[in-house]
């Protein structure tokens, strides 16, 4: 893996595309990606085209769609990313238990759908 990889996976938006990839129940493409993580459609594009150089992800054209799916590589990105979010959420929760404030019930893993 090159080192432009690390590079990549020091920004929100890449690490964002995976999770979204792995947590999709049904088809997904581009476009349902650039609103999910909120970023332009153009954006969504050249950021998966990094995530495919890399080998952590494939498409698969279907018609007008590049339906898109994780390697067994970009799978296991994708499960420590999620693991690590969940660890996120685990210290705010007792960070704000710790201070005595209710959590607003939104997580960090909940944004990436």
């Amino acid at each position: 893996m090159s080192s432009d990889v690390k590079k990549l996976f020091l920004n929100e938006k890449p690490v964002m595309t995976l999770v979204t990839i792995r947590r999709a129940h049904s088809e997904i493409y581009g476009s349902i990606i650039s609103r999910r993580i909120d970023t332009t459609y153009a954006h969504a594009v050249k950021i998966i085209s990094q995530l495919e150089e890399e080998g952590l992800v494939e498409s698969e054209k279907q018609g007008r769609k590049k339906i898109l799916s994780l390697t067994e590589e970009g799978q296991q990105f994708a499960d420590l990313f999620l693991d690590m979010l969940n660890m996120f959420d685990e210290c705010s929760e007792k960070n704000m238990e710790g201070l005595g404030v209710e959590g607003s019930g939104s997580k960090l893993s909940d944004n990436i759908i």
